[in-house]
């Protein structure tokens, strides 16, 4: 292997292959996965059966080119939880990985064939690390633009290398469209009109005349039409999470139920050894709706928050603005931003710590009541008038 060696994982149509992993009957059949914006409802992917429609396309257009189509809800969660899975897998096989999209991720191969024994070796595990199923790409070469060409342009389940000398790398990568190169669609769109067609066509150009026509992105297309990206692999971090989940009984719309099972998992959350006395910053709220797509809900505490209790009080506050979509089938709770401060500093001093606690009381009011709590005090005027009415007078309080 060369100096440098970057794999890039490529895993098509994932949100179709996801679905039909979770329902098997939709094998081999025409599926088509719908997604909501406002008032319109668009296709976000759709299986190998379907002809002629395209994601992004408006769903009735779609429906009258398939009218026999099976239409899926998009489950954006689920689907970013089977890819995580993935990236986890290639995370066992890689000390670096950079997810980068949905269904595309990066790893980095340097040293790895010593482990394996061959670079051969590596790639055959990058391959397996994925289901079956999904018929994962892998695309293999010096950098991370000529390793997605790779990927892109291989067969399902197979793996390709990008030759690592100039004149095979540009007869590789020079045939293909300039659809592939990160420009934006009107400088893509210039291109097609200065007759630019292809990656080999553009990297023939001078570069400084590309750079002059279409700026920085110009010049960095031009670079990677040319199979030159240096860019580093930025490793997938996890973010740390709790999660605790239940199902109710039945599909439930009712508040009273609703509320009492976030005060379970909240209850369970807290009392797990990964939070141990810390403080948590966000919480999400994930319930498939029956018949309707999932609902997904995350909230930002102003303050860490430390027990089951405040976490309630300022989550019940939110959710009071909350319309629900449907009956929720069940409830999933993910705590994160951990931290080992609550972000009120508590003073020595008994005074100080009730200002404190007032105003985070004055918080909590504001944001369940959605604008300032009628709250006064009794502020001294004029003491020494004979006047009554002029010696004090409520004011709006404010800790």
């Amino acid at each position: 292997m060369t100096d440098r060696s970057i794999a890039c994982m490529l895993v098509t149509h994932l949100p179709v292959k996801a679905e039909i992993r979770r329902y098997p009957q939709l094998r081999g059949k025409p599926v088509i996965i719908t997604e909501s914006y406002g008032s319109k409802n668009l296709v976000l992917d759709s299986s190998a059966e379907v002809r002629g429609v395209s994601a992004g396309m408006p769903l009735a257009e779609a429906m009258a080119r398939c009218k026999d189509a099976s239409l899926v809800q998009a489950d954006a969660p689920y689907y970013n939880e089977t890819f995580d899975k993935l990236v986890k897998a290639l995370e066992l096989r890689s000390p670096v990985v950079e997810r980068d999209g949905l269904g595309c991720a990066y790893v980095d191969l340097d040293g790895l064939e010593l482990m394996y024994g061959g670079e051969a070796r590596v790639v055959a595990s990058l391959l397996q690390a994925a289901p079956s199923e999904f018929n994962p790409r892998v695309g293999v070469a010096g950098g991370k633009f000529p390793a997605y060409i790779a990927a892109v342009t291989t067969q399902s389940g197979r793996a390709t290398k990008v030759p690592q000398d100039a004149a095979g790398k540009a007869a590789f990568m020079g045939g293909l469209s300039i659809g592939l190169l990160p420009l934006s669609w009107a400088n893509k769109t210039r291109l097609h009109r200065f007759g630019i067609h292809t990656l080999g066509q553009l990297s023939d150009l001078p570069e400084g005349a590309v750079q002059a026509q279409l700026g920085a992105e110009g010049r960095r297309a031009w670079l990677l039409a040319s199979g030159v990206d240096n860019r580093l692999l930025t490793p997938h971090r996890a973010q740390q999470v709790v999660e605790e989940s239940l199902t109710f009984p039945s599909p439930t719309i009712t508040w009273s139920p609703i509320l009492m099972a976030l005060s379970t998992l909240l209850g369970r959350a807290f009392a797990r050894p990964e939070i141990g006395g810390r403080y948590v910053r966000t919480a999400t709220i994930e319930s498939r709706v029956y018949r309707l797509p999932p609902w997904v809900k995350k909230f930002g505490f102003k303050e860490a928050l430390g027990s089951r209790d405040r976490a309630l009080f300022a989550l019940k506050s939110r959710l009071d603005s909350v319309t629900l979509p449907g009956p929720l089938e069940d409830m999933k709770l993910t705590l994160a931003g951990f931290t080992g401060e609550s972000g009120i500093q508590t003073n020595l001093f008994s005074d100080v710590r009730k200002q404190e606690q007032l105003k985070e009381m004055m918080r909590q009011l504001e944001a369940l009541l959605g604008g300032k709590p009628p709250i006064y005090k009794m502020k001294e005027i004029e003491p020494w008038s004979r006047i009554p009415e002029r010696r004090q007078a409520l004011v709006p309080f404010d800790p």
